[in-house]
């Protein structure tokens, strides 16, 4: 065995263990700079050096309660008629109404004319706030409100309205919660809407040259039992990009977390 050669071959193994240690603790201390130097870096100012720009004045509200519900069970037979609709319930928990004769909407670019419809045709109409429109698909998504705000993609609290080609309704479906209750003794802070802006820019999903046009409050799903669901109160940050495109951000007001939805089965999950 030549020692000398061994030998040889140890030193330069070390060497260069040592500076890739020295690389890693200096990649850590630069970080570490960069988060500090960040840290003193008002969030007002990072959006600004990123030509993000606010449209609007953001909504403050500094508590809110938990709320708990039930998935509402649909009976056919106790179903209140109402005139030029047939009923059909599926699963006990949707229900589908067809319109004999088909409801002129008027012009689809006209809100309006959406809440008008629904208020006059659909089954609690006033219980459901309007969220998208589906030009090309012809479809309409409303979400369900607690305390006059909306549970976010939750498959138990939509209402969806079809029209055909002349801009008239000929269906709806619908699902929803009852007995829905504030959780008084689960009063939370929440984290101010600013914080939700700051915690979607640290993820980088705030694009330059884009605008925050609507930070508004809604819930999301936190615990789903089997007939029985415990909403968390939640942050809506709309975004407008440059290109026109609009994008929704879910962030929970409490703890912080984006919240991604699959809209497949429309099932809330943090990060």
């Amino acid at each position: 065995m030549d020692w000398n050669k061994t030998k040889t071959i140890f030193i330069i193994v070390f060497a260069i263990l040592n500076v890739f240690l020295y690389s890693m603790y200096l990649n850590r201390y630069i970080d570490s700079e960069e988060v500090e130097v960040l840290g003193e870096t008002s969030i007002e100012e990072r959006l600004q050096a990123g030509n993000i720009l606010y449209e609007n004045i953001p909504e403050n509200t500094s508590k809110e309660t938990y709320v708990s519900g039930n998935i509402r069970v649909y009976v056919e037979e106790e179903l209140k008629p109402m005139d030029n609709q047939t009923f059909k319930v599926l699963d006990k928990s949707k229900l589908i109404s067809t319109f004999e004769k088909p409801v002129p909407l008027g012009s689809i670019e006209d809100k309006t004319n959406m809440r008008q419809f629904v208020d006059e045709n659909v089954l609690d109409g006033s219980s459901y706030e309007l969220f998208n429109v589906d030009v090309k698909e012809r479809t309409a998504t409303f979400f369900q409100k607690i305390n006059k705000r909306p549970i976010f993609f939750n498959q138990n609290a939509l209402l969806t309205i079809y029209w055909n080609e002349e801009n008239e309704v000929y269906k709806y479906e619908q699902t929803g919660f009852e007995e829905l209750e504030d959780n008084f003794d689960q009063t939370e802070s929440l984290l101010p809407d600013e914080r939700a802006v700051e915690v979607l820019y640290q993820r980088n999903l705030l694009k330059p040259n884009s605008t925050i046009t609507m930070i508004s409050l809604g819930y999301s799903t936190l615990v789903e039992l089997t007939e029985t669901q415990v909403f968390a109160p939640t942050w809506r940050v709309r975004v407008e990009l440059q290109d026109g495109t609009k994008e929704d951000y879910f962030v929970n007001a409490v703890e912080g977390k984006i919240i991604e939805f699959n809209k497949e089965s429309e099932e809330p999950q943090e990060e």
